[in-house]
């Protein structure tokens, strides 16, 4: 099937919110996003019926054509927890192998949760092809904002973040004997 040979060559697994919103927004048909929010109800305690939906809805926005799935925790509030990160990928990536679909699209995650190295190496493990680790850019732009950070601009900053998360993968992987992030993926 020629769809699943399309993917986009990102140049690290970290995306910053500029990338995220660049992919979110880009315009080639052949790379349809769906954002998937990963959150619960609290007062319902319904994490295994959110993960079916989340399931669910992964299914039907692959049946549409869509090729980049964005798992989002960003809407979380006083009502809505997050689904823990590496339980919404882990699942969503095992489920859609069982189910043939795997191949069809990519998984990026937008998530507060994520902000070490062996967080972002565990996401990827498990399934992520690509990891945008909000909260962490958040703060940097705080503390540059605060002064707490000095020397530098947010875009310098997160730029940094990214390379040393980036090497911090690559080091992990390098340790297991795995040299490319393709390889790495899903290998749990």
């Amino acid at each position: 099937h020629s769809r699943d040979c399309q993917r986009i060559r990102l140049e690290t697994p970290i995306l910053s919110d500029m990338h995220l919103a660049q992919i979110r927004n880009q315009s080639f048909s052949v790379f349809q996003t769906e954002t998937l929010p990963i959150l619960f109800s609290v007062s319902e305690d319904d994490l295994e019926k959110s993960l079916d939906n989340l399931f669910a809805d992964a299914d039907q926005a692959i049946e549409e054509g869509k090729t980049l799935l964005i798992l989002t925790d960003r809407e979380m509030n006083q009502k809505k927890a997050a689904i823990p990160a590496l339980l919404a990928v882990a699942g969503l990536h095992h489920h859609l192998v069982r189910s043939g679909t795997r191949t069809k699209v990519s998984l990026l995650l937008e998530s507060a949760e994520p902000r070490d190295i062996h967080q972002l190496a565990m996401l990827i493990s498990y399934g992520v092809d690509a990891v945008n680790p909000y909260l962490v850019f958040a703060i940097l732009d705080k503390a540059i904002q605060e002064k707490s950070i000095q020397g530098m601009d947010f875009e310098r900053a997160a730029s940094r973040y990214i390379q040393t998360a980036t090497e911090g993968i690559i080091k992990i992987m390098s340790k297991m004997g795995i040299s490319t992030i393709q390889r790495y993926r899903g290998a749990q």
